[in-house]
């Protein structure tokens, strides 16, 4: 499937999931889902790149700037981790295996605010012309 039908089959179903489950969940779906895994396939691949400006535009027809705004402000916000959740008491548990999964949640946060911040950058960023 080309990048362009992917997006624009998404928009569609966008306006399906608003008109049936709302605002919020269409959200999640294409902004905290689709998008942004969008912008992260385009960092790799150029036929993705091309298609951002495109899918910026269709989205910006299905939502307000200011409910785009409203939705980033905590877009793929998670939990901080929880050493807590790994019993201290469990000889199985390696803190090594605990120190690795604080790792990862801590590079996948990053990733996250990282996607947060360009899809900011695309979605309200006002447009010259």
């Amino acid at each position: 499937m080309e990048p362009c039908e992917i997006w624009i089959e998404q928009c569609e179903a966008t306006r399906q999931i608003e008109a049936e489950f709302g605002t919020q969940n269409a959200l999640d779906y294409l902004i905290g889902e689709k998008f942004l895994s969008f912008l992260e396939a385009a960092e790799n691949d150029a036929e993705f790149r091309a298609e951002v400006l495109a899918f910026v535009a269709e989205i910006k027809t299905i939502f307000e700037t200011w409910q785009l705004a409203a939705y980033l402000e905590a877009a793929r916000q998670s939990d901080p981790f929880d050493p807590s959740l790994y019993d201290d008491e469990d000889e199985d548990i390696d803190p090594e295996f605990v120190e690795d999964e604080r790792q990862d949640e801590l590079r996948r946060s990053a990733n996250d605010l990282l996607l947060v911040e360009q899809a900011r950058g695309w979605l309200l960023e006002e447009q010259d012309g």
